[in-house]
């Protein structure tokens, strides 16, 4: 998905906003879509290509040892 970005937003900010995810691993994809890209904070308006969101499928539960 590309996007466009504004002069000093951060990219995990742009990468929560549209996936809803902002680890390690998605923006270690982002850096791979956009090599370009070496700053943590865009430095001009530009246009970014998204990776997909990765979906965890181990989803921790809250467990309740009472009723």
């Amino acid at each position: 998905m590309r996007v466009n970005v504004k002069e000093g937003e951060l990219i995990t900010d742009i990468l929560y906003q549209h996936t809803g995810q902002d680890d390690d691993q998605i923006e270690a994809e982002f850096y791979r879509l956009n090599p370009s890209i070496r700053w943590e904070v865009f430095v001009v308006d530009m246009a970014v290509i998204l990776p997909l969101p990765r979906h965890k499928h181990n989803l921790k539960t809250v467990t309740r040892s009472w009723d």
